[in-house]
């Protein structure tokens, strides 16, 4: 099974399988993720991801200078609200050697969106079974 996702920056691939082991059949999952161009495929990132579009979507983010969200200031992603035409959109960057070289704005609905896809990713990163005799 797999499931492919790739919207405004953000691509999600996760793949499922059985192998055929000597010593049973194990159960095995990959999830590979990147957001503008940023690996964030571990536990550690998408629970950083998912905690910053709740906060957005609840209005619970400053309209401050650009935060970092995975890596640091001079390589990763920051992440910012800001307001253009009476809407509100949060912004992310992604920042190279201390120089951003991509950016994207997301709408609340985009947000929404891109919480459910990281959603999925995090329920893929669940422990894997293994069934077969013990080791």
């Amino acid at each position: 099974m797999s499931l492919n996702y790739n919207m405004n920056g953000f691509k999600l691939a996760v793949s499922t399988g059985v192998a055929d082991e000597t010593k049973g059949k194990r159960r095995w999952t990959r999830v590979a993720a990147s957001l503008i161009g940023y690996s964030c495929s571990d536990l550690e990132s998408l629970a950083a991801l998912k905690a910053c579009l709740d906060c957005f979507r609840r209005g619970q983010l400053l309209k401050d200078e650009p935060q970092p969200l995975l890596g640091t200031e001079t390589e990763g992603v920051l992440f910012a609200s800001r307001q253009k035409d009476k809407v509100l959109y949060l912004l992310l960057q992604r920042v190279t050697a201390g120089r951003m070289v991509e950016e994207a704005y997301y709408t609340h609905l985009d947000v929404a969106r891109l919480e459910i896809a990281v959603g999925k990713a995090l329920q893929s990163l669940a422990p894997v079974t293994v069934w077969g005799p013990e080791p």
